[in-house]
């Protein structure tokens, strides 16, 4: 383990041109650490992230970081996939894939459910409508009428994307994190 000192200023209270630009270097690095690699800092709240003196993006405190697998991985790949082309049916199989369902559930009685939340998500304006902080609660009101879980990495995914989104939003009202993901 190695710690140094980085000189900046906390990307949320940086007055810089740049700092959309680093917002937005900053959610494709935690994509890029969670769907390439498969694991990921789970604690991108502001104050964990910097503009360095140079103009350079620095993510701080490595203290909580979570994997996933390769099916988890493949998994969200194809739920957003899924999702951007509103093939609901396969989200249901995503589900199960991404351990929210148990295997072998009949997911056609879920699908309607998902269909109507995913819907309103996607309503008027495509994946830039998209408020992934809304989104999980109203996901959150489908596991208390159907046999969902939240499995415990995705509690940490869920809340690490919500953290970016709200950094990335108060730079850029129109940022999308589901168009930087697909």
């Amino acid at each position: 383990h190695v710690a140094e000192w980085v000189d900046g200023e906390k990307l949320s209270q940086s007055t810089a041109d740049d700092v959309g630009a680093l917002v937005n270097l900053g959610v494709i690095t935690y994509l890029t650490q969670l769907l390439e690699f498969g694991f990921f800092h789970a604690d991108p709240h502001p104050g964990n992230m910097m503009r360095t003196t140079d103009g350079k993006l620095a993510i701080l405190d490595f203290g909580l970081m979570t994997e996933v697998t390769d099916n988890q991985k493949y998994g969200m790949i194809e739920a957003i996939a899924h999702l951007l082309n509103r093939d609901y049916t396969e989200i249901g199989q995503d589900f199960i894939n991404l351990d929210f369902i148990p295997p072998n559930t009949d997911t056609k009685p879920i699908v309607p459910a998902l269909t109507k939340v995913f819907d309103v998500a996607l309503a008027g304006g495509g994946a830039k409508s998209i408020n992934f902080q809304e989104l999980a609660a109203d996901l959150a009101q489908i596991t208390f009428d159907y046999p969902f879980k939240i499995p415990p990495y995705f509690a940490l995914v869920i809340r690490a994307i919500s953290v970016l989104e709200g950094i990335a939003l108060v730079g850029n009202p129109n940022f999308a994190i589901i168009d930087e993901a697909y």
